[in-house]
């Protein structure tokens, strides 16, 4: 089974293998246990009767990425033991979705995100579920006010960027143009934060729901936001 190598680690740890303390050991089997269902279902999407099914497989390894992810190893960081035993649970989720990774990267078109409207909003769809990666509306902060688009970000934190003046009038010509893939350039090229959406390694964009989105605290202290997509490539967007 492709989750085999995650397996493997679960029996050492419950085994003992890991000097780890009972209240970390319990919290590592059950992290353990959610990986392999992950991996499991993920496999199980990409094999359905035959017909993939692209978002659920994305959908479950972009969950495995945020369950792995930062926080998961801040978690672990505690003792050198905990580390350990974070490096190899790594290792192995890494191991066991090899096999997933290499058949879902073919599924997903990144072109296939088009330019959507609705109403007077304007969206990004996502390369994989044709949802909602970025939502653009142009609206006033009072009757007096200039206009200004309003895009929606990835980030907890962060949850809308403000485009006023001549960069808001050229990405609605761009709009109107119905390039989604300039739409992208224009943003990643002109704006500090780019098009978070975006995953510069594999050029997709993506929605919420096949993204994993971790904010970093140290206490009230946002430290940085990273989206992770659901091929794994991650990256820092705050």
């Amino acid at each position: 089974m492709p989750s085999d190598p995650l397996r493997a680690i679960r029996l050492q740890v419950e085994g003992g293998q890991y000097s780890l303390t009972p209240d970390y050991q319990r919290a590592v089997l059950k992290r353990i246990d959610d990986m392999i269902t992950g991996v499991d279902s993920a496999d199980q999407a990409i094999e359905h009767r035959g017909r993939p099914d692209a978002p659920a497989a994305a959908r479950y390894t972009a969950n495995l990425f945020y369950i792995s992810g930062h926080g998961w190893r801040r978690f672990l960081a505690d003792s050198a033991e905990s580390v350990r035993v974070g490096i190899a649970i790594g290792l192995a989720l890494r191991s066991s979705l090899t096999s997933a990774l290499e058949q879902l990267a073919p599924m997903i078109d990144v072109t296939r995100t088009k330019i959507s409207r609705q109403g007077d909003g304007v969206t990004l769809t996502c390369a994989v579920c044709d949802g909602d990666a970025v939502t653009f509306s142009v609206s006033r902060t009072g009757p007096e006010a200039p206009e200004q688009m309003v895009v929606s970000s990835l980030s907890p934190v962060t949850v809308f960027r403000t485009i006023a003046g001549p960069r808001m009038a050229d990405l609605l010509a761009l709009m109107d143009g119905g390039d989604a893939a300039e739409v992208v350039k224009y943003l990643t090229v002109t704006q500090p934060a780019g098009c978070d959406a975006c995953c510069p390694t594999c050029g997709g964009v993506y929605c919420k729901t096949h993204t994993a989105i971790e904010a970093q605290w140290t206490g009230s202290w946002h430290e940085a936001t990273y989206a992770t997509c659901p091929l794994g490539h991650e990256r820092e967007i705050e």
